[in-house]
Formats: structure tokens, sequence, C-alpha cells
């Protein structure tokens, strides 16, 4: 495993991962096959080691977006 890839990885690097109007299967084995966790919601992937959210419409890649507090409001316990 390339560690020195997922300590020096950016919301940059995962844009060349998963290029715009990418497939959601497309995305997932790029994100195993370089070991970065993430967590799979269909049409939304979470990576928290960059803190991202991968954002998809229609099974492809519309946008990834830093995860911001504006979002901690989805992951709250209610």
């Amino acid at each position: 495993m390339n560690t020195n890839f997922l300590s020096a990885a950016t919301p940059v690097q995962l844009a060349q991962l998963c290029p715009p109007n990418s497939s959601v299967a497309t995305c997932l084995n790029q994100l195993r096959h370089a070991h970065i966790s993430h967590l799979n919601l269909g049409n939304l992937i979470i990576c928290p080691d960059f803190n991202c959210l991968i954002i998809f419409k229609e099974k492809l890649l519309i946008r990834i977006e830093t995860l911001t507090s504006r979002h901690s409001g989805l992951f709250a316990d209610n």
C-alpha cells in the first residue's frame, strides 16, 4: 500500500481520480484502488480522511465539495 499517497492526497487529487461526469462505480473503484477510506451512500460518497463529499446526480459525478460546518447538521445525532 502506498501510504505516501494517502498522507499527501488532497481534494484536487480526488478530483483527478474522479473527473467530472464519472460514474459512481468508476469513482468507487478508484477510491478502493487508492486505498482511500470512504462511505458510499448511493448518490453521495463521504471521504472523511480528506473532509470531502463526492456528489452524484443520476449516477454521474456533478461535484466534489469540502465538508464544512454547514454540512455538520447532516451527521448530528437527534
